[in-house]
């Protein structure tokens, strides 16, 4: 399966200080920084986004930095994003971009949950790895594992941007491509 952009949504999950702080500061400052330029080429190549804040009540808002490339931002309590109701309504309402690029915290928890279900709805999830993150990396690599074996499919950040494009010619390229060098 190729990821297409008109076929696209982007997922951020959770990427709250508070949770992002118990993440090692490299693994961390990789899933802040490929999660960054994902939301902003999918801003600019008018992609869906949606973000998620996990309790926010207890552990604060979604990152400041990142709240510019995310519309929307829905607070929840469930770990799976797909049994908040609100934000399944979200997603069905763009039932006709089944590709979902997740990206957050914690590969293991959130990350897993929501792929699995999605997964099991119908839909077609695509976990970025290396702009998700967990406190332990063991527990990452497993969950990715995991996914894997359900036959979900885990990218980088990367790979997916330059499926968004398609092509050198994408009139977009120029401008979007020196933050992936």
């Amino acid at each position: 399966m190729r990821i297409e952009a008109r076929q696209s949504l982007l997922l951020n999950i959770d990427m709250q200080d508070r949770l992002l702080g118990a993440i090692p500061e490299a693994e961390r400052n990789q899933a802040i920084q490929n999660s960054t330029r994902l939301l902003a080429a999918a801003a600019a190549l008018e992609i869906p986004r949606l973000a998620t804040a996990q309790y926010p009540q207890g552990l604060g808002p979604i990152r400041e930095d990142l709240r510019a490339y995310c519309p929307q931002t829905f607070a929840k309590t469930a770990f799976s994003c797909w049994r908040d109701p609100v934000i399944r309504e979200w997603l069905e309402k763009r039932k006709d971009r089944p590709q979902v690029i997740i990206t957050g915290v914690e590969t293991h928890i959130c990350v897993l949950q929501t792929a699995l279900d999605l997964h099991s709805a119908g839909w077609q999830p695509i976990v970025v790895a290396d702009a998700c993150a967990s406190r332990d990396s063991s527990k990452a690599e497993s969950a990715l594992w995991r996914l894997r074996q359900e036959g979900i499919t885990v990218a980088v950040a990367e790979s997916v941007f330059y499926e968004w494009l398609g092509d050198a010619a994408h009139p977009q390229f120029r401008s979007l491509a020196p933050v992936w060098r």
